[in-house]
């Protein structure tokens, strides 16, 4: 019966309407359905339909959660891309985060990526201290290269990964050198 609906949603020829039957049976499908219906998903052509039956089926993808994170970073408009990672965030596997971190870091509007990397923040804190540190010091290197005003709001976004690396004194120790920084300036 589910596969008759499966495939009745992926003959509707409105792609907002197949997001949304997509979406609708989502909870509903057994995992055997599942990449079925996120191959179905990756054919919507318009990004934020795409992103919208992504976000739906990311709850119960987590044998395909490598897909879906391939499937999302293709994404071209930066909204829908940050709300695709977003929407897989909490549900990715260590091994992908810092995949899913660098797609978050090529959005280039400010308030996209923020979306996108306050989504991944507490999911990167339990990450192993090691490959953290790794991810942390390029995101750190690259956020450096952007204005002021979207490093400091990388940062902001980010402190579960530095209270994660340091604890109460990393980040007093970003707050004292943004202080040292913003004096430079006045």
């Amino acid at each position: 019966m589910l596969s008759d609906a499966l495939a009745a949603a992926k003959q509707i020829q409105d792609e907002s309407e197949r997001a949304k039957a997509l979406s609708a049976l989502a909870d509903k499908l057994p995992p055997e359905l599942l990449s079925d219906a996120l191959a179905a998903a990756k054919q919507i052509q318009d990004e934020s339909n795409r992103a919208n039956a992504l976000s739906a089926l990311a709850d119960k993808l987590p044998e395909l959660l490598s897909d879906a994170l391939a499937t999302a970073k293709q994404i071209q408009h930066e909204y829908y891309r940050a709300k695709a990672l977003s929407a897989l965030a909490n549900k990715l596997p260590p091994e992908l985060l810092s995949d899913a971190l660098a797609a978050a870091k090529q959005i280039q509007d400010e308030y996209n990526r923020a979306n996108a990397l306050s989504a991944l923040a507490i999911p990167l804190s339990t990450m192993p201290t090691d490959l953290l540190f790794s991810c942390w010091k390029q995101t750190l290197d690259e956020s450096s290269l952007r204005t002021r005003q979207n490093l400091l709001t990388d940062i902001e976004k980010l402190v579960p990964v530095i209270f994660a690396l340091g604890s109460d004194a990393a980040i007093a120790s970003v707050n004292c050198a943004i202080q040292k920084v913003a004096q430079w300036w006045h």
